[in-house]
């Protein structure tokens, strides 16, 4: 588990690993410093003596700011791993001097509210009070990692597993939609997916499953999508699409309530479905933890699928 420790140098010390993460993510030392509660100068102390002890530079010093090195990027997953191993045993331990039972992590790969996770959470805690149920953001792509690492006992994920290794339970049929901005919708005549993919896009990432599904459907009409921005979630595309800058996908939950609302236009032709789904380790399958879990989900979610005249799938 604390493997990293042993490959470099057991004086390293947690807090510079903290540090190391927070310059990583704000690519600025006096941000980093704000967000830490420590003076620059004491930040940069801490990632010159990480630097000496791993024997690389973590960081390239350019005019935009604190950037990764090749050797920083790479390393870079193995300290958020350490702390979050930490941060585990932590948690653990205050547990077993608490007397509080197991722990269950579970991984949302979608806003808590669409994910029903109110509801799920007081169906546990009526259930099985003595679980201990941790809640973390967590990406469709790395699903199966997360899973793997025990970093995660079971998780929300768009689309399909094919891994012999995961077991999966088909929850519901998400619809998805393309939406466009007031402002850059046409009176005159209807959208086509050549108009559509001329203008400007309102981007997450290709390996986002919303996004993946429209780029394919693209491909097939041998169309490239004009990517003028690119987002890191769906609260910033939502925003940017708001306020006019570029056409998105959006979950229909979420469009909407912004349609009815004159903010937006929902694409007739744009519509898609994706599988969202929950993922365990098959060699984790009896636990009675997963097990309760499993079940709890499948209760309050079976009834979209009885909607939709489909039945849940236990791969």
């Amino acid at each position: 588990m604390f493997g990293f420790f042993e490959r470099y140098n057991q004086g390293m010390e947690l807090n510079q690993l903290k540090s190391f993460l927070a310059i990583a993510r704000e690519r600025n030392l006096t941000r980093a410093a704000d967000k830490l509660h420590l003076s620059q100068s004491a930040l940069s102390t801490q990632l010159k003596q990480l630097e000496t002890e791993l024997g690389v530079s973590l960081f390239r010093r350019t005019a935009r700011g604190m950037e990764l090195s090749e050797q920083g990027t790479e390393l870079l997953a193995h300290a958020e791993e350490v702390l979050e191993s930490a941060r585990r045993l932590r948690r653990r331990a205050m547990q077993l001097h608490q007397g509080v039972g197991e722990t269950l992590t579970i991984g949302l790969n979608a806003a808590p509210d669409f994910l029903r996770v109110g509801a799920l959470n007081r169906r546990l805690s009526v259930l099985h009070g003595d679980l201990n149920v941790v809640y973390h953001t967590s990406e469709t792509l790395r699903t199966a990692e997360l899973l793997r690492q025990g970093r995660l006992d079971l998780a929300f994920f768009y689309g399909n597993v094919v891994d012999a290794d995961i077991r999966h339970l088909l929850l519901s049929w998400v619809r998805i939609c393309v939406v466009i901005p007031h402002d850059l919708g046409t009176k005159n005549a209807p959208l086509t997916w050549e108009d559509l993919a001329a203008l400007p896009w309102i981007w997450v990432s290709n390996d986002s499953p919303l996004y993946a599904a429209l780029l394919d459907k693209l491909e097939r009409l041998r169309l490239q999508p004009n990517q003028a921005v690119t987002a890191a979630d769906e609260f910033i595309v939502r925003e940017l699409v708001r306020d006019g800058q570029g056409v998105a996908v959006m979950r229909e939950d979420e469009a909407r309530p912004l349609a009815d609302q004159g903010e937006l236009i929902i694409w007739n032709d744009g519509w898609m479905t994706l599988p969202l789904s929950l993922a365990w380790l098959e060699k984790n399958d009896a636990k009675k933890k997963i097990r309760a879990a499993r079940e709890a989900i499948r209760h309050i979610w079976q009834s979209d699928l009885e909607g939709a005249g489909a039945t849940p799938i236990h791969l």
